[in-house]
């Protein structure tokens, strides 16, 4: 048991080592962080910071909805309030933030519960992020198609009109992933038709527990996180004196934000990989690069870094050995 404790200790400071020492490296030691603080500064210095700290007030209410999601979803294995929930969502982040595609998030969660068997409770939060994905999916495709009809020149324009085109794709990939998600309960099924994991069974069935309304709350409280991110984004846009309107930053947030899902990043690469796709998308509506790169940072910092700060100071209650 000893032995076990001195363990645990151990990784909780090599969490928090890691955490401090990637977000240095990334953040204070990334060679573009002189540029974009000067443009802070002076943005600061001649504006207002109303929209900052709005977009500061929405990180909250965003990883609230998280919370609430992820409360309401582990609920079948494990009742947790609403406090415990909203720790694990912020333990995750920073766990996650030195580790490929953020695979660390479901050990930040997990790790946080007393009781419930942890391969399903992994299985749980992955499902949550199937709805994030899902909600990511349908407003960067329907982005997508209004781009083909406002930013681009149609390809096959002789043949057929390219913007329908582009539209049925979409509908047909929103609906696909629509029905994975709301048919997720069959996955069961169709696993232990196979010979190797029908022996895990038990876990899948885990899906079975969320009836359709159950997962459309899901869904739903997806679409809600979506909405405040994206509208974060187009706050710090406005902030950085870029003039779009709503619909113009919702549709190049949409396809930067669907870029991000599809490019396999370490959370702490992504300022550099987000900034670049950014800029690309915001580049149809603006030439101020800097002023794209400093809002694509500042909303990274914001949703990002503060929290796995604040998560560093609850490492100390995961329970990586139970008795």
């Amino acid at each position: 048991m000893q032995s076990s404790k001195k363990i645990s200790v151990l990784i909780k400071l090599l969490i928090v080592g890691l955490a401090f020492w990637f977000l240095y490296q990334k953040v204070f030691a990334n060679e573009s962080f002189l540029e974009i603080k000067q443009q802070f500064i002076y943005i600061l210095n001649k504006d207002s910071y109303t929209d900052l700290i709005f977009v500061i007030l929405l990180m909250a209410l965003n990883w609230s909805i998280d919370a609430l999601k992820w409360q309401f979803l582990i609920v079948k294995l494990e009742k947790v309030s609403f406090w415990l929930s909203l720790k694990a969502v912020f333990l995750g982040i920073t766990v996650s933030i030195f580790t490929p595609n953020r695979i660390g998030e479901f050990g930040g969660r997990v790790f946080c519960l007393q009781y419930a068997d942890r391969i399903k409770a992994v299985l749980v939060t992955i499902f949550g992020n199937l709805s994030q994905l899902v909600a990511t999916v349908i407003f960067g495709l329907l982005a997508l198609w209004y781009f083909t009809l406002h930013f681009s020149t149609p390809v096959f324009a002789d043949f057929f009109d390219n913007s329908i085109l582009v539209f049925g794709i979409c509908l047909l990939l929103i609906s696909s992933f629509l029905y994975v998600l709301f048919n997720i309960s069959k996955l069961s099924v169709v696993l232990s038709k196979w010979k190797f994991l029908k022996k895990y069974e038990d876990y899948w069935s885990v899906f079975s527990k969320y009836s359709t309304s159950e997962i459309l709350i899901v869904l739903l409280a997806s679409i809600s996180r979506y909405l405040v991110y994206s509208f974060q984004f187009y706050l710090l846009i406005r902030f950085v004196n870029i003039d779009v309107t709503f619909i113009e930053s919702l549709t190049m947030s949409a396809l930067t934000f669907l870029s991000m899902s599809v490019i396999p990043t370490i959370a702490l690469t992504e300022i550099g990989v987000r900034g670049s796709v950014a800029i690309y998308f915001f580049g149809f509506l603006s030439e101020n690069v800097i002023g794209i790169m400093t809002a694509a940072f500042t909303l990274w910092i914001i949703n990002l870094v503060i929290p796995a700060l604040i998560g560093t100071l609850f490492v100390y209650q995961l329970k990586f050995f139970r008795k």
